[in-house]
């Protein structure tokens, strides 16, 4: 694969699938056994190959390549080729910028997340119409591997209980949410975005339904989901996932932590901790071995129940976004 800059007057173009092999060639900066690989494990992961765009030389070479991933939650994650040098950024950064605005009809927002040493890579997707929201910490426990972690005891007036039952919490799509669940999860979803210290900057870019579904998205897989509630109403969620199959790894190996959240009148008394923990809880009863989670690096709060609770950072990112609509 030809490596060199693209250098005036070079072009921006859609990938036709005939030529998708070739492109993400260019994505990859490999040969052409490494691309043909990845074009079939994402057949198999259900990306699909037709939201690609490339930067063209005059001779119309591929030398450089984005790729969008549409998600069920009308977000799109933003793949794009290493920038080598600063003259990249340009050119990168105006092929992602004419994706998303392709892109724009089916997804609501862009999102990538980069290491925050790729400076050059972070200017591209500025370049492109994004910026930057968080530096997120990736964090991870391990769970004990017999038996199981204590269960909490819940504060007088509270309780915390399922979401749902599994065969809902477990189905391929949000459809399986009784309607009187879904506008209480989108209830207590939206309080808790309320003054959050979590990427506050994500607030309202989604309308709430397409983050339910975007929570869906992977498909199948064991849900481990639920609501601290004082004196039955809802004020809090802690949200736990396992694997899928299509991830490749078995029920056993981890959960993630994909939302932990808290309308506002609950905050400041301790439910989050007894939340997550009665999460942790069921995870470790499940055999999980591990936990991981996502926190925004400047949230101190979060951070600091869960180093208490035993989580240590693994890397970080940082998250870069695109409201399209």
């Amino acid at each position: 694969m030809d490596s060199q800059s693209p250098s005036p007057p070079y072009r921006i173009a859609r990938v036709p699938l005939a030529r998708a092999e070739e492109a993400l060639g260019a994505l990859l900066a490999s040969g052409p056994a490494a691309a043909a690989r990845f074009a079939r494990q994402a057949v198999t992961a259900g990306i699909r190959l037709d939201c690609m765009w490339s930067v063209l030389s005059p001779e119309g070479a591929y030398r450089m390549t984005v790729l969008g991933v549409p998600s069920v939650g009308r977000t799109v994650m933003i793949l794009a080729s290493r920038a080598r040098n600063e003259a990249d950024v340009e050119p990168v950064g105006r092929a992602i910028s004419e994706a998303l605005d392709s892109l724009a009809q089916e997804s609501d927002l862009a999102q990538s997340l980069l290491e925050p040493e790729r400076t050059l890579d972070i200017a591209a997707c500025v370049r492109g119409g994004l910026h930057q929201i968080a530096v997120l910490d990736y964090l991870e426990r391990t769970l004990p591997r017999t038996g199981a972690l204590e269960r909490p005891t819940c504060p007088a007036g509270w309780s915390i209980e399922p979401v749902a039952e599994a065969s809902v919490l477990e189905a391929h799509d949000s459809a399986a949410i009784p309607t009187e669940l879904h506008k209480e999860l989108e209830r207590l979803l939206e309080e808790s975005y309320v003054d959050t210290l979590d990427c506050p900057g994500l607030a309202g870019m989604r309308a709430t339904s397409d983050v339910l579904d975007g929570h869906f998205a992977l498909g199948p897989r064991r849900r481990l989901w639920f609501f601290a509630r004082h004196e039955g109403r809802a004020l809090g969620i802690c949200m736990l996932n396992g694997p899928t199959e299509r991830d490749g790894v078995s029920a056993g190996d981890g959960a993630e932590l994909v939302y932990l959240g808290l309308s506002p009148q609950a905050r400041g008394n301790g439910i989050a901790r007894t939340l997550l923990m009665h999460g942790m809880h069921a995870c470790s009863a499940a055999r999980f071995r591990t936990i991981s989670l996502a926190v925004d690096s400047r949230n101190s709060p979060a951070r600091k129940l869960y180093a208490a609770l035993g989580f240590t950072r693994v890397s970080s990112r940082a998250a870069l976004v695109r409201r399209l609509r």
